[in-house]
Order: C-alpha cells, then sequence, then structure tokens
C-alpha cells in the first residue's frame, strides 16, 4: 500500500513523466504491475513521457523493447539523455565540435547526429554515458582531454542499475572515477537535472501541476521531479531507497504502479 494517500486519483493526473530502469522493466524483465498501469493509462487518454538516464539505448531501442513487454508506443514518448547530451552540446558548441565520447553506440549515434565529430584527439567536449566495455584507456583518453580544459559532460550520475538478478554499476561511477582524477564537477545532462523533464513537459502539453514525476530513485528521478514543480512518486522495484536528510522526499511511495490507480481523491 502507499504510505499516503496519492494526492488525486487518476482522474487528477492530466500527465505522467516516468522513468523506466526499476520503474518499467529490470533488465531485461518487464515489471507486469507497471506494464498494465500504463496500458490503462493509455486507455484512459492520459499521455505520458519515459525520460531514461541510460545512454546505452536509442528511443527506437526503447520503443521496440515495450513492444515486446505489450506497451506500443512511439518515439515522440521517448526522451533519452543520449539525444539530450547531444542538443545540450550544440547550444553552446558550433557544428563539427570535436568531441570525445565514452558510451555505447547509442550514445556516439546521438553525437553525430547532431554534425557533432567524434574524435580521441584534442576533443573539445568529453562525454561520458554507461560503457560496459569501459578500459583504463579510454578514461584515460578522457582524463588528459579534460586536464587540458575539455568540458566534462555526464549523461547521468547513476551508480547503480537495477537488473533481473540484483544491480550493476551505472555510468555514475565511470564519471565519478573521471571526476576524481581531473578534480573537475561534470556538467549532468539527465536527472537530477531537469533538461530531459522540460522536454518531456513540452511533449505532453500539461501542466505541471497535474502531471506526475515516477521514479525509483530519490537522489535523481525524485529530485528531477520535485526541482521541476511535479508531484513526485517513488516506486520501489527498483534500487533502494536512499535515505538523505538533504533530499527532497517523495510526495508518496507506493511499492506498485497499481496503487496509483486504485488510489483515492483526497
Amino acid at each position: 500500500m502507499a504510505d499516503t494517500p496519492v494526492p488525486g486519483a487518476i482522474s487528477d493526473i492530466k500527465g505522467v513523466v516516468s522513468d523506466l530502469d526499476g520503474v518499467v522493466y529490470r533488465g531485461k524483465a518487464p515489471i507486469p504491475d507497471a506494464i498494465e498501469t500504463f496500458k490503462v493509462w493509455q486507455r484512459e487518454g492520459v499521455p505520458f513521457c519515459f525520460v531514461t538516464n541510460n545512454s546505452t539505448h536509442s528511443a527506437d531501442d526503447i520503443v521496440q523493447k515495450l513492444k515486446g513487454f505489450g506497451l506500443l508506443i512511439t518515439t515522440d514518448n521517448v526522451v533519452t539523455s543520449a539525444a539530450t547530451a547531444a542538443i545540450l552540446i550544440r547550444n553552446d558548441y558550433p557544428a563539427h565540435t570535436p568531441v570525445y565520447v565514452i558510451g555505447a553506440s547509442s550514445l556516439k549515434d546521438a553525437i553525430k547526429d547532431a554534425d557533432l565529430e567524434l574524435t580521441e584527439h584534442s576533443p573539445k567536449v568529453v562525454v561520458v554515458g554507461l560503457d560496459r566495455e569501459i578500459t583504463h584507456q579510454k578514461m584515460t583518453v578522457a582524463v588528459d582531454a579534460v586536464l587540458k580544459g575539455a568540458l566534462l559532460i555526464g549523461t547521468n550520475p547513476d551508480l547503480l542499475l537495477p537488473t533481473a538478478t540484483g544491480f550493476e554499476p551505472g555510468n555514475g561511477a565511470i564519471l565519478t572515477a573521471i571526476a576524481a582524477a581531473t578534480r573537475v564537477t561534470p556538467v549532468i545532462v539527465g536527472k537530477p537535472e531537469v533538461h530531459m523533464i522540460v522536454t518531456a513537459l513540452a511533449r505532453l502539453g500539461t501542466d505541471r501541476g497535474s502531471t506526475i514525476m515516477i521514479g525509483d530513485q530519490i537522489p535523481t528521478d525524485i529530485q528531477a521531479g520535485k526541482r521541476a514543480g511535479l508531484r513526485s512518486i517513488l516506486v520501489t522495484t527498483g534500487v533502494p531507497p536512499v535515505q538523505d536528510p538533504t533530499l527532497h522526499k517523495p510526495d508518496v511511495t507506493v511499492s506498485s504502479l497499481r496503487e496509483l490507480l486504485s488510489a483515492h481523491t483526497v
């Protein structure tokens, strides 16, 4: 059951912004209650948009993954940290700016699609995303570039990611090492920053007061939602909650998204 009654049943929820990892699925395994809840919102005409810190998947990848779970969406329903990173770089740098990327092919593709040049030599920007093939050499290139003045950008600060059987190190583990070695504070693209939330709200076209943010991580999802002025819902199907008195607390904590459908208006 929810810790407190949800402030408004489904009739009061006009829009939904939601995380994916740990909320809708864990690794390759769907979370059935979450899938069914989003199907209900879809049938009821409640618009939703997923915002993911994970830069290893493109919006198309996520559409296909959710299709396999029985939830049919389009790329308009997805905002990724990879695409957002590319947009933010282009806001401050011209086309063909040299960028060094640690990360998956989806992040590299997003950078290339923004007319930026991928390179290991004298980059102006270093972008760090989750890289499951991280090596000491990759980190050396990044550290050397940052020490020579390159801007350090992290797609997200997530230290842990939920899997079907437990947890794995997130991008934050890699980013923290590079930041510690260079003594530089990275620019964060994803949650807890609000860049992706703002994009999602623009797509939804809903008022912030009637839109909720759903996530499984207090340091990232909940902070982003609260900073963006959204009612923030913590679901305990992902990473174990962090107890930190300096962080914004969720408005509501639930063990299943189905609780949002059965909650009564207060």
